[in-house]
């Protein structure tokens, strides 16, 4: 009776022992010498927003634009994500998710990074309001590419990067021409009119 008793305690003194080697000394060391213990997509995404995150802010005469209407439609449908996703984990798995491959993934990315806080998702596309200073984050985290600077006068543009003839696509807006506008959301306007105060502007 008494031998299995034993045993039992020494089996899980060694498990115990093996949990704290793992978590208080193996990973720490692995960490310290720069092997990666999560995954690889996630971290080289959570690098990325850290980089851009860091950069100086500068702003322009020009405004942000998405080259993808947040009006249109697909006969076929489209893959749904979680909220957890990132626009640049999901362009690596599925591509946009829907069957033009040039179509906002609509996750977020560039509002994530965006300082002025001046990019909403409205039916799964980036759309950018009057907030924006044209500094350029938004660019350079769109997986799709389909963020450009123009200048603020635009009056017009064809919001879609899909412009090859054999690129095949069910997007109802597909090559229309709109007119460009930045008016402000509400939840916008009173933004932007905290925001004037606090930096003193008229």
């Amino acid at each position: 009776m008494i031998l299995p008793i034993l045993l039992f305690i020494l089996i899980i003194l060694v498990i115990c022992v093996t949990i704290v080697f793992l978590f208080y000394i193996l990973l720490p060391t692995l960490e310290k010498q720069g092997y990666k213990t999560s995954d690889s997509i996630v971290s080289a995404t959570e690098k990325y927003y850290e980089i851009t995150l860091d950069t100086e802010i500068k702003s322009s005469d020009s405004k942000a634009l998405v080259l993808c209407s947040c009006k249109k439609t697909f006969q076929l449908p489209s893959i749904n994500f979680k909220e957890q996703y990132t626009c640049f984990m999901v362009k690596s798995m599925h591509g946009s998710g829907t069957d033009c491959k040039y179509a906002c993934i609509g996750l977020g990315d560039c509002a994530k990074v965006c300082p002025q806080k001046a990019i909403s998702i409205v039916n799964r596309t980036a759309v950018v309001s009057s907030l924006c200073i044209g500094c350029g984050k938004c660019l350079t985290v769109c997986p799709q590419n389909i963020i450009k600077l123009v200048p603020k006068d635009t009056k017009s543009i064809v919001l879609c990067n899909n412009n090859q003839a054999k690129e095949i696509t069910s997007c109802s807006d597909f090559g229309k021409t709109e007119n460009v506008s930045w008016n402000a959301s509400k939840g916008f306007k009173i933004w932007e009119y905290c925001y004037r105060i606090l930096k003193g502007k008229k």
